[in-house]
């Protein structure tokens, strides 16, 4: 962006602040739709566009099982929304003109499946503008959405849904009990053609043919009663055509066993599953947990413990988490992490969890610190006040035992609740209750560090309460100025509340709300979590773009003079923030390299233009001068004729400064 400003007196000045994304140190850069936990969860794709060519996004309902209720997608590019469209509901279509562009393009699909089927097919096809119906098969994929299970207290689940074969001929039906937390009652499922049966009573664990009609739509009814005591249970079921091509295949919950977590697994690779009860502040009396994919179990936990090195598939994970506290509340962790032999891959989900007996309704969280040795730690736990104000109080644990908190002074700058503990090394885990404001939500922090002049920090997490959050943790590089952006895209609608905050420790660099921008300056190299609170609007969906960079340099440069004799010197006096360089240029003694700040006397001997360049991470800005040197006039004197005064001063100047530069440079 060029900007111009014009301070008359024969002086122009030119700011230009140049947005280098080559060299931007760009810490966060996402977009991302969020839906509220009750409804389907949104599907998300990308592709990269290398030349720029106009586009046509064609959004078809497939109507399998069942058409939509309703059914949308954007597309961005960048942070950018470059546009949406709403499928027809009498043409189940809905296309999206997308301008030419090049670079990474996110598609996000959004859809209410029929009710009664509570699963629903997509398909999305990308194609030039001047062929639309020509899919790119690099742009173009199809999909489900599956609107989340609800939980029964009697202990039963049925399944009233429908499919469509392929082709005619014999079909296998597999009903698979996963014995998750503990075996199903009972379990059988049968196929109808409207009012005729079929095939009924088809059991589970056995898988059965059934000969099928082609490309014909039949009903399947599942019922399935849980174990007594638990009241809860998963099983699977997948229908495969004569070729072995599944035409159905899902994993139901049964009884109170909660809606999966779906975690997206990026490439076909091996997993690692761990599950950790803390036993505080008592061991719970069960923690399990299973991991499916379409209808195959991957991996179980009936116990803490680990499960490595086992093989899943691309495509989405259902991580399914079952946990009863006893007489007193418990704390576990899960983690679904990367394979790595000998070590800890990257995480796919990580979780830790408070458990409270049925008759508590605080709401708790946890958070495990690792102590690398013995001594005394400082706990300090914030409340940021924001969006709205919490009363968090929280209490510390090693091995099951709760340690002693003394109150302490807060040092400078630091805020929130303080208090000390002494612990040996391992893991301690800190519980902080609170109660959710009334309407809306809020964000609290907590941080454990060493004790002393020069603390080190060794947990720092912020949590959100009342609203769909996450944090994250980036590492700041080498500059020290830095731009934080929050955009509401207002896809599908806005969002009720829309909040980020950047912390460190109890320290809190900026906050937005609804959206904007702020700067912060951060300790290079060091840590800061980023906090996203997100409550859609009406419309239950809600989309937003996020960025940390580096701030663009600015730059201030005058001139003590606009207009003096050719030869006669001005004082050049500039200063700049967020850049690491600066370059001078326009003038026989003004150019080359020269420092971030400083002055400069320099000789003008005819009417020039000096510029000054700082460049940083988050790109370079420019600013000029513009000097008038006028004539110098001649006349006559007895005896010896006229005397040249600016020629004099310059040469009083240079005996003074040497051959460098007219004055004296100071930084």
């Amino acid at each position: 962006m060029l900007k111009r400003a014009a301070l008359f007196l024969n002086v122009v000045v030119l700011a230009m602040l140049a947005a280098a994304p080559s060299q931007a140190d760009v810490l966060l850069d996402q977009t991302n739709i969020i839906g509220i936990p009750s409804v389907a969860p949104p599907a998300e794709y990308s592709f990269t566009a290398a030349t720029a060519q106009a586009l046509t996004l064609t959004l078809t309902d497939l109507q399998t099982p069942a058409a939509f209720t309703s059914l949308q997608v954007a597309v961005t590019l960048g942070n950018a929304l470059v546009g949406s469209a709403t499928v027809d509901p009498s043409t189940h279509k809905a296309t999206l003109s997308i301008p030419a562009a090049s670079g990474s393009y996110s598609l996000d699909v959004i859809g209410t499946p029929n009710s009664a089927q509570g699963l629903g097919s997509f398909g999305v096809c990308v194609a030039p503008a001047t062929s639309p119906s020509s899919c790119v098969s690099a742009y173009s994929f199809s999909g489900n959405i599956q609107t989340p299970s609800t939980t029964s207290t009697t202990g039963t689940s049925t399944l009233n849904t429908n499919f469509t074969s392929t082709v005619a001929g014999t079909y296998t039906v597999t009903l698979t009990d996963d014995a998750f937390p503990l075996a199903l009652q009972s379990a059988s499922a049968g196929i109808f053609q409207g009012s005729t049966p079929i095939d009924v009573g088809i059991p589970a664990g056995t898988p059965t043919q059934v000969t099928l009609a082609a490309d014909t739509n039949y009903q399947l009814l599942i019922a399935a009663v849980a174990n007594a005591t638990l009241q809860a249970g998963l099983y699977g079921i997948q229908i495969t055509d004569p070729s072995g091509a599944a035409v159905f295949v899902r994993t139901i919950p049964v009884g109170t066993l909660q809606a999966a977590t779906i975690v997206n697994n990026t490439v076909a690779q091996a997993l690692t599953l761990s599950l950790t009860d803390y036993g505080y502040p008592a061991p719970l009396n069960l923690a399990e947990v299973a991991v499916t994919s379409g209808a195959t179990e991957r991996a179980v936990l009936a116990a803490p413990g680990t499960v490595a090195n086992f093989t899943a598939p691309s495509g989405s994970l259902d991580v399914w988490q079952y946990d009863v506290a006893g007489a007193q509340p418990g704390v576990y962790g899960l983690n679904l992490s990367v394979y790595k032999a000998g070590g800890t891959g990257a995480s796919l989900y990580s979780i830790t969890q408070v458990v409270n007996p049925v008759s508590v309704t605080a709401t708790s969280y946890a958070f495990i610190a690792t102590i690398p040795s013995a001594g005394t730690y400082t706990l300090i736990v914030n409340d940021f006040e924001f969006p709205d104000e919490l009363t968090p109080t929280a209490t510390v644990a090693q091995n099951g035992t709760v340690l002693t908190q003394a109150p302490s002074t807060p040092a400078t700058g630091v805020q929130g609740t303080v208090t000390t503990f002494t612990a040996v090394q391992g893991s301690v885990v800190v519980v902080v209750n609170v109660t959710p404001p009334a309407s809306g939500s809020g964000i609290f922090g907590v941080t454990v560090e060493t004790s002393g002049a020069s603390p080190q920090i060794v947990l720092d997490q912020t949590q959100a309460v009342g609203g769909v959050f996450s944090a994250q943790t980036i590492n700041l590089g080498t500059s020290g100025g830095y731009t934080a952006s929050l955009t509401d895209l207002g896809f599908p609608t806005t969002f009720t509340d829309l909040a980020l905050v950047v912390s460190r420790g109890s320290q809190v660099q900026g906050k937005i709300f609804a959206g904007g921008t702020f700067q912060f300056t951060g300790v290079p190299g060091s840590q800061y979590v980023v906090t996203i609170i997100a409550n859609p609007g009406a419309d239950n969906y809600g989309l937003y773009s996020a960025q940390i960079a580096s701030a663009a340099p600015t730059v201030t440069f005058t001139s003590s003079a606009t207009s003096v004799t050719a030869g006669a010197a001005v004082t050049l006096t500039w200063s700049s923030t967020n850049a690491t360089s600066c370059t001078a240029s326009g003038g026989t003694g003004w150019v080359g390299t020269e420092a971030t700040s400083g002055t400069l006397a320099v000789a003008v001997s005819a009417t020039e233009t000096l510029g000054l360049t700082c460049t940083g991470p988050g790109g370079s800005a420019t600013q000029s001068v513009t000097v008038t040197a006028t004539a110098v006039s001649s006349g006559s004197g007895g005896g010896g004729g006229s005397l040249d005064w600016s020629l004099l001063a310059l040469l009083g100047a240079l005996v003074i400064v040497g051959p460098r530069g007219l004055g004296s440079r100071r930084s």
